[in-house]
């Protein structure tokens, strides 16, 4: 952009380029046209300076190391080529419910459920906010756009159907059943059959577990008869040279959904893998556990979180509480 003047109308202009061509605007005065240009320039400056939603992304996973590599691989692939790709290039500051409601659409497609859908929405927004707290973006657009209602399912399996299904079960998914039981793990290659013996600390009698959802560390104190059979598993493990402490025969646990399968079918019972550690939590719940100690087990950011997902165990709690008061009758008469 630049200012000239023309002599033959004693005039002032501003002369730019804008979509490949060549645009002016006059002015009376040399004042007005350089202030003219200022507030172009400005503008112009600020618009280069503003990131796009990918850009912001990448500053943010650079920044921020505390994610999963499996969840940072969800959003970059959502981001990448999934559902939030439309709008990936637009002004972070620009997103608008429209692109929320285009992600969400394109989500249910491909049969997410409105939970994953949160999850995905929960994503873009902490990256939004991560921009307004550095002072990268101005404003988080998504900042208060509520999440969809999610149905939490009443839970069903019960301990008994686990026993029925544990007889059923060939050795080695015994005991990573057992493991997931009294460590309180989620099933998978990261917490369940990516656990190693390095996690197990003998002194304290604690386990010290990376959880794969959240990225956080949580120390769990496991039941004493699964501590004192995992250390004599530990000692022939090692002079094996076997570092995980679920294993088929030395090898790395891949897939289990087969023989997981075969065994609820003998049984007769339906339960998935992940219903063990909801099994844990309801049994320790259940007995009289205090609910910030459960909560710990289970590796939950708040009490509040455990509270809300086991309300109807927490419920049974309250009852038997309120049974323990005295009457106010019995009182007085002492």
């Amino acid at each position: 952009m630049s200012v000239h003047y023309l002599k033959n109308r004693n005039l002032w202009f501003a002369k730019w380029r804008e979509n490949a061509k060549e645009k002016r605007r006059y002015f009376k005065t040399e004042k007005e046209a350089r202030a003219f240009e200022s507030e172009r320039l400005a503008a112009q400056n600020e618009t280069e300076n503003r990131l796009s939603l990918g850009e912001l992304a990448i500053q943010f996973f650079r920044a921020r190391t505390d994610f999963h590599p499996r969840t940072k691989a969800c959003i970059v692939s959502c981001l990448a080529h999934g559902a939030a790709a439309s709008f990936r290039d637009k002004y972070a500051e620009s997103l608008n419910r429209h692109d929320l409601e285009r992600m969400r659409n394109e989500l249910r497609t491909k049969g997410a459920s409105n939970h994953t859908i949160n999850n995905y929405q929960a994503y873009i927004r902490a990256i939004l906010a991560w921009g307004v707290d550095q002072d990268l973006i101005c404003l988080n657009p998504w900042r208060d756009y509520k999440k969809l209602k999610v149905m939490k399912p009443i839970f069903q399996p019960k301990v008994e159907d686990l026993r029925k299904l544990y007889q059923e079960l060939p050795s080695y998914l015994q005991w990573a059943v057992k493991t997931a039981f009294f460590l309180a793990l989620r099933p998978g290659q990261v917490e369940l059959f990516g656990l190693t013996w390095v996690a197990f600390n003998w002194r304290r009698g604690v386990v010290i577990i990376h959880q794969g959802k959240s990225g956080r560390i949580k120390t769990v104190v496991p039941h004493e008869a699964y501590l004192l059979e995992a250390r004599e598993r530990y000692e022939v493990d090692m002079k094996a040279g076997i570092p995980w402490v679920c294993h088929r025969e030395g090898q790395k646990v891949l897939s289990y959904r087969t023989a997981w399968e075969l065994a609820c079918k003998r049984a007769g019972v339906k339960m998935r893998f992940y219903d063990i550690r909801h099994i844990a939590a309801t049994e320790m719940l259940a007995n009289g556990a205090d609910l910030a100690a459960v909560s710990a087990q289970l590796g939950h950011s708040n009490v509040a979180t455990t509270g809300a997902v086991y309300a109807h165990v927490t419920a049974g709690s309250q009852a038997r509480a309120a049974s323990l008061m005295p009457s106010l009758d019995d009182i007085h008469k002492r």
